[in-house]
């Protein structure tokens, strides 16, 4: 599925614009503010439901408007012409609509295409906390077994009542929700594992294209040590009680990443974190594609905290990708190589404006 057109309304700086996007490369060229990014925010908000910047409406809705909107176009081989819509309201009414239709839960609408976020904070999915990658994880999970985000919303909730429980110091009711949480807790963890035992082959394979110098390790750690989820909730009802939150399940869980004995958060650069954090997204979206699902890149600053040398390998592994790509650059000169490479379409954007060149 590829989105063809996307049209945008009281979005931060941009007042009314249609993008008719191209099925492989679009590039948004243009200085600092110009809007950028906000376009990117756009299609994130009709796809996913939700902007990846802010929660806050008053940031995402144009200065002096009241609401805000966005539309899109999406084209498949299989269903045809999909139409979206998301609109929100500075006093907080959100709708998300597929063909016309409300929709109350946004996996409907998420679940059609896959979107890699690439922005200027990528490395932090090294660099950074285990929820950043346990969020990675989960969003290859949705959409490769269909009943996941049931499973883990399950989980989540049970997750909450037992937290619930424990501040109350609610013996007597807490061994049914422990019950809940480790039944649940552990389908979700056996789904997790069985994709990162499949992705990590496509990440390995990205990250040798993208840097063969370097060498990683990847393990998975499902939130708990032992064998049984259940049987550490029982062990550890009394400190749990004492901390007044669930302290092991697949909330805990992590990709670790290590150099040797060292975590690659200690060890590797920024612009080698960066790398890493690009092969996990690109090797992800290598295993969506032979599952049937082609994924949309959003990636704002292009070529970014890499060298010309890694940059022209990270162009090689997206030409060599089905995927659907819109970046931005504040110089144009910068995405030459991916368009010449994937060919496409190049925007100039200038407050809130995009010219098609």
């Amino acid at each position: 599925m590829i989105v063809e057109r996307i049209d945008i309304g009281n979005v931060r700086n941009i007042d009314a614009e249609r993008l008719e996007l191209d099925p492989r490369a679009n590039l948004l060229v243009g200085p600092n503010g110009a809007g950028k990014t906000s376009a990117l925010e756009a299609v994130h908000l009709v796809i996913r439901g939700r902007s990846f910047r802010t929660t806050r409406a008053d940031r995402v809705i144009r200065h002096g408007e009241e609401s805000m909107s966005v539309a899109a176009l999406l084209t498949d081989e299989r269903l045809g012409r999909v139409r979206l819509g998301y609109a929100r309201e500075r006093r907080g009414r959100v709708e998300l609509r597929r063909d016309g239709q409300l929709v109350r839960q946004a996996s409907r609408v998420a679940s059609l295409l896959p979107i890699q976020l690439l922005l200027p904070d990528l490395p932090d999915l090294v660099f950074g906390g285990p929820a950043g990658r346990r969020q990675w994880l989960d969003w290859g999970v949705f959409h490769v077994e269909q009943d996941y985000a049931e499973a883990l919303g399950g989980y989540l909730r049970a997750l909450r009542h037992r937290n619930t429980l424990l501040r109350a110091a609610d013996l007597k009711t807490l061994p049914v929700w422990t019950s809940q949480v480790a039944e649940l807790g552990e389908a979700v963890a056996a789904s997790r594992h069985r994709y990162f035992d499949r992705v990590m082959e496509h990440v390995a394979v990205s990250l040798a294209a993208l840097d063969p110098d370097m060498v990683v390790e990847w393990g998975y750690f499902p939130g708990w040590s032992a064998d049984s989820l259940a049987e550490v909730l029982g062990q550890q009802v009394d400190r749990d009680v004492k901390l007044g939150a669930t302290q092991a399940g697949p909330h805990r869980a992590d990709v670790r990443i290590t150099c040797g004995p060292e975590s690659a958060a200690q060890v590797l650069s920024r612009g080698q974190g960066k790398a890493v954090a690009s092969a996990l997204r690109i090797g992800q979206a290598k295993d969506l594609a032979i599952a049937g699902k082609r994924s949309l890149f959003l990636i704002d600053d292009l070529g970014a905290e890499l060298d010309e040398e890694h940059n022209e390998r990270y162009y090689r592994q997206l030409e060599d990708m089905d995927c659907q790509i819109v970046a931005t650059s504040t110089e144009g000169a910068i995405g030459e190589v991916l368009m010449r490479s994937r060919g496409g379409r190049t925007f100039h954007v200038k407050q809130g404006h995009f010219e098609q060149a």
